[in-house]
């Protein structure tokens, strides 16, 4: 029984961490604010700016549409010249995670 119960705490554990591989950095426990971008480093900059995010709080609950799409949607985009990505997370209990897209 002991090892039962060990072998759940392993498994509860690789499945909180591994919600922590969404950006290059390790996500802080206490508070992350992190901008980035993936992908190619030679794109240009458009002039309309588009964002679209995502919450969760406390693991339990996800909502909203971080989608490309739906960015480019906000901001009348018709030509995506760059997705970059903003994560944001205090204590584990509230995060978002936001695409942002620039075009013309």
């Amino acid at each position: 029984m002991k090892k039962i119960g060990l072998a759940g705490l392993l498994v509860s554990w690789v499945l909180f961490l591994s919600g922590c591989a969404l950006a290059p950095l390790q996500i802080g426990f206490f508070y992350t604010d992190l901008k980035l971008h993936t992908g190619d480093h030679n794109q240009k900059i458009g002039s309309k700016v588009g964002e679209s995010c995502a919450s969760n709080i406390l693991g339990l609950i996800s909502v909203g549409d971080a989608s490309v799409k739906e960015a480019a949607a906000k901001a009348g985009i018709k030509e995506i010249t760059s997705i970059d990505y903003k994560i944001t997370n205090i204590l584990l209990l509230y995060g978002t995670y936001c695409v942002i897209v620039t075009g013309e």
